[in-house]
């Protein structure tokens, strides 16, 4: 519904002739405060139902956002990290290898098992019982939304296809962030040289 609809729509409370003018006033800013103001929530994705080649392969790591602080410390060493998402020879079982590059240099491995399972859109890590991670649609093509919640933490995560996508894509994740009452935001610096992927 547009603002102009919306607006025309909805009668002012009655006022008294003096309270009149400022009440509707007041009233009206108050409408258009909201209606400007509306969240767009990021769409979730059904993992069990998605093209597998569409979001297999390489993914670069580009910002993260949580409401907390504590739940964003471990990237804050960060430089750069690198994922690529594999078929496992179960359907049910997605193997997430990541290079993960530290700003003093150093190249740090990562494995991870995800499960896939019918009665559920979100996925599973294996050894991590209490561990839900969820996909959500972004605005850029290339790009995907992560959301991990586990006992201590929840946080949002942008990757893309590209080392460098586009400042709108991270503006973007960054309002639906903000939707999410997640204002601690971290963006990866990407400054030095991706690490070569080894056997965890």
């Amino acid at each position: 519904m547009s603002v102009q609809r919306l607006i025309f729509q909805i009668e002012p409370p009655a006022a008294s002739t003096m309270e009149a003018p400022w009440s509707c006033l007041l009233y009206f800013f108050g409408v258009l405060v909201d209606a400007f103001s509306l969240c767009e929530a990021p769409v979730k994705l059904n993992a069990i139902e998605l093209d597998r080649d569409q979001y297999l392969g390489r993914w670069f790591f580009i910002a993260a956002a949580s409401s907390s602080a504590s739940s964003l410390e471990t990237f804050v060493t960060t430089d750069n990290t690198v994922f690529s998402m594999t078929q496992s020879s179960s359907l049910e079982r997605l193997h997430l290898q990541a290079a993960i590059q530290l700003k003093t240099g150093q190249c740090v491995p990562r494995s991870w098992i995800y499960l896939l399972k019918r009665q559920s859109a979100d996925l599973a890590t294996e050894g991590r019982p209490q561990m839900r991670t969820e996909l959500f649609s972004s605005k850029c093509q290339d790009s995907i939304i992560v959301q991990e919640t586990d006992q201590d933490y929840q946080r949002i995560l942008l990757y893309s296809r590209v080392l460098h996508p586009a400042e709108n894509c991270v503006a973007d994740f960054k309002d639906k962030a903000f939707c999410l009452d997640m204002d601690e935001f971290l963006l990866i610096p990407r400054t030095q040289n991706t690490c070569e992927f080894q056997e965890t």
